[in-house]
């Protein structure tokens, strides 16, 4: 059955050790009757002070037991979540942590798949790098078959050769002549 906020209300009152001072004095109008309510109720307010003050040192009691129960369940729990980062910590150490080991088989498949496409790579640039050479080394063998196949070419290559020579022969001085007088 569904509790509403008023019987909560009521409830709440019901459930709480409260002590309301009596009033035992009535509202008459006889001054003994005056003087002995003041007089209790003087005793009432000592004692609702002293009650007080007792439900006063109960609660701070109380407060401090819940939170050194707190403090240690804070440090139990700090405890335990170190111990636990400790062992998942060896697990990854010793390569048995499941979490760890899923990535790292998948890093390691790209790695491989990497390092395939890299040699691939590696031996069609030296592929390229070779083809290049033998065509530059055909190259110049075709230039210097066609410079020494035309006879004109030959020709004109002698007459510079032989006119290059005869002009260094013609700028040295004669040769050295040993003239012996004795």
């Amino acid at each position: 059955m569904p509790v509403h906020s008023r019987d909560k209300k009521e409830n709440n009152h019901e459930d709480m050790d409260v002590d309301y001072p009596e009033n035992e004095g009535s509202s008459s109008d006889d001054e003994d009757t005056e003087s002995s309510s003041v007089s209790e109720d003087g005793d009432s307010s000592e004692m609702d002070d002293e009650d007080c003050e007792r439900r006063r040192t109960e609660c701070l009691d109380e407060m401090s037991n819940l939170e050194k129960q707190f403090t240690d369940l804070k440090e139990q729990l700090y405890k335990e979540r170190l111990s636990q980062v400790e062992a998942k910590l060896e697990e990854v150490i010793a390569g048995k942590a499941p979490e760890y080991l899923e990535p790292l088989a998948a890093l390691q498949e790209n790695m491989q798949i990497r390092t395939k496409v890299a040699g691939i790579y590696r031996e069609l640039c030296l592929k390229t790098v070779k083809n290049q050479y033998e065509c530059e080394v055909q190259a110049a063998f075709q230039h210097w078959e066609s410079q020494n196949a035309n006879p004109d070419n030959q020709a004109t290559l002698l007459n510079i050769v032989t006119t290059q020579t005869a002009v260094v022969h013609e700028e040295l001085p004669p040769p050295f002549q040993c003239h012996s007088k004795y």
